[in-house]
């Protein structure tokens, strides 16, 4: 009765052991953010991506967390563009919305952001959504944070 109950066991075992789990596809995200010409923070920024449907991807330290252009790499310098990626969770839809938060809440009044473009790539997904921040010579006031976009309902 013990071996029964052993091999009933292992055959139970070896069944789910062999069993394909599901998997969380991972996808790579990668933010650019093209400055205009002031100098941006150089401190902590937090940026909220929010997807159609509400889901979002944020950091509370894009540079630090997200930095894709090297350790001594300075940041927001006057007319360039800055590259940030990160990989997570991908996300069911596209984003329609971005958010950036300076220290306190509080960014520069006098940044230019000209625009921040988000690829998104993965198994199967190859997205893009430019957010332009600015229209002709404007001035991007940021204080309070910055939020560029709508996004829809799903019906």
């Amino acid at each position: 009765m013990t071996r029964v109950t052993l091999l009933l066991f292992f055959l139970i075992f070896a069944a789910t052991a062999s069993t394909p789990k599901a998997q969380v596809k991972e996808c790579e995200y990668e933010m650019v953010v093209s400055t205009g010409p002031t100098r941006g923070p150089s401190h902590k920024l937090r940026v909220i991506l929010e997807a159609v449907g509400g889901e979002n991807i944020n950091t509370t330290n894009l540079i630090k967390d997200w930095g894709a252009m090297g350790r001594k790499y300075t940041y927001f310098l006057p007319n360039t563009e800055d590259r940030f990626k990160t990989r997570e969770a991908c996300l069911p839809y596209s984003f329609c919305n971005v958010y950036i938060i300076g220290k306190k809440g509080e960014l520069n009044p006098h940044w230019y952001i000209n625009s921040i473009t988000v690829t998104t790539k993965g198994d199967g997904i190859n997205r893009l959504k430019t957010f332009s921040m600015l229209d002709g010579h404007e001035i991007a006031y940021t204080n309070p944070p910055i939020s560029k976009g709508e996004c829809g309902d799903l019906t």
